[in-house]
């Protein structure tokens, strides 16, 4: 078990450097207490097969936006790609979660039909 397994919300050092894949499962709306303890509703994001939601950023808000619609729902299901950058924000070192596309997974090519053989006469 480690501290970190008693985290609600998923943060970077969650991804250990990873770039994983995840689909959408939902966005919620949730209290958080993030800025200096004072009560926040923000949305949240949850992924198939994880317990930990992403606290999305106004950053994030738009990505999805500008990646499925305007409409919330229209994230369900959807697959991202999640990334752990550097920023330096008020003189100090952060490390932001930021949503990209996941690549299309291409459309297999048709496999082509065998043709049919001509029937042969048993002993020939």
């Amino acid at each position: 078990m480690k501290w970190s397994d008693f985290e609600h919300y998923l943060k970077a050092e969650h991804l250990n450097g990873r770039k994983p894949f995840v689909t959408i499962a939902e966005i919620v709306i949730e209290t958080t207490h993030a800025n200096g303890g004072q009560a926040e509703d923000k949305p949240v994001m949850y992924f198939v097969g994880a317990k930990k939601g992403l606290i999305l950023s106004p950053t994030n808000q738009r990505t999805l936006r500008a990646l499925f619609g305007d409409d919330v729902q229209s994230c369900q299901g959807k697959r991202i790609q999640l990334e752990s950058i550097s920023m330096r924000v008020a003189g100090r070192d952060t490390f932001p979660i930021r949503i990209n596309p996941a690549p299309a997974t291409p459309t297999p090519a048709p496999q082509p039909q065998p043709q049919p053989q001509p029937a042969t006469a048993i002993g020939d």
